[in-house]
């Protein structure tokens, strides 16, 4: 918890943030992070113990930010509305969004079942359609704000036997242009974040056939990720990797689409 501590500029202007899938990996080392900053950050997840053990850990270690944990899942817009409404009504205003819950499956298209490629579907797009729905006008009464996609380099260069998940993360990359251009005149900006291979239980909650997938491509950890969402807020840009290896990634799937089929289909098969 030190290393969050160190993290804390007392000049900055205290943020209101939402963080969607918080109970673990990304989610989890944002909440603390940014509450090491001094934000007040509300968090969401379906497992509520989860929720309970991030809120005590962050009472422990004495951050100068705040921590709300709610319980909601993405998949139900209701339940997300309420989470902003929650937030609203804890903190009076929401400057920033992290759109980070997400599932993953792994397996041919043609024979999964149904129902992984439907969660994963319901998870990775309409669950960051409904946090945009619930959390764009609170931030518009708020006068803006920042919203962060937490997207996969599998969006811009998809990869065989990962069909659903790349399609999820390329539909995230089309609602955020989208989004650009609609939420311009309301000072709300929008930034996709491709994340490479991370070292969460991501992998081991993946649906289809669980695991890790590049035994040998570098992971990175949930704090670095994390720290690229606070860079992301701090630039702005449209889109922004973390590691310099994974924008060669999207560099290479474009140059070389079909070398890079070749390539992901022996990965991932």
């Amino acid at each position: 918890m030190d290393t969050y501590r160190k993290l804390f500029i007392p000049a900055r202007p205290t943020r209101v943030i939402l963080i969607t899938g918080g109970t673990s990996g990304i989610g989890h080392a944002a909440a603390l992070m940014f509450a090491a900053l001094g934000d007040c950050v509300a968090v969401t997840g379906r497992r509520a113990e989860r929720l309970t053990d991030l809120q005590r850990e962050a009472e422990a270690a004495d951050l100068p930010g705040a921590i709300l944990a709610i319980e909601a899942d993405v998949t139900d817009p209701a339940a997300m509305q309420r989470a902003v409404d929650r937030t609203v009504s804890k903190f009076e205003r929401l400057d920033v969004v992290v759109a980070n819950a997400g599932i993953g499956h792994r397996g041919p298209l043609v024979e999964a079942r149904w129902s992984d490629l439907e969660t994963v579907l319901r998870t990775n797009i309409d669950g960051v359609i409904h946090t945009v729905r619930a959390a764009v006008p609170a931030m518009r009464s708020a006068g803006g704000g920042h919203i962060v996609l937490v997207s996969s380099i599998l969006g811009p260069v998809p990869g065989a036997y990962a069909g659903a998940y790349s399609a999820s993360k390329a539909a995230t990359d089309a609602l955020a242009r989208s989004l650009r251009g609609e939420l311009k005149a309301d000072h709300i900006r929008v930034t996709v974040l491709w994340v490479g291979q991370a070292h969460t239980e991501f992998a081991d909650k993946r649906l289809g056939q669980p695991g890790r997938v590049a035994t040998r491509w570098p992971t990175m950890s949930p704090e670095q990720v994390a720290g690229g969402i606070e860079r992301a807020l701090e630039r702005k840009p449209r889109t922004m990797t973390v590691r310099w290896i994974d924008r060669l990634f999207i560099w290479a799937g474009r140059q070389f689409p079909a070398l890079m089929d070749r390539l992901l289909a022996r990965i991932y098969g």
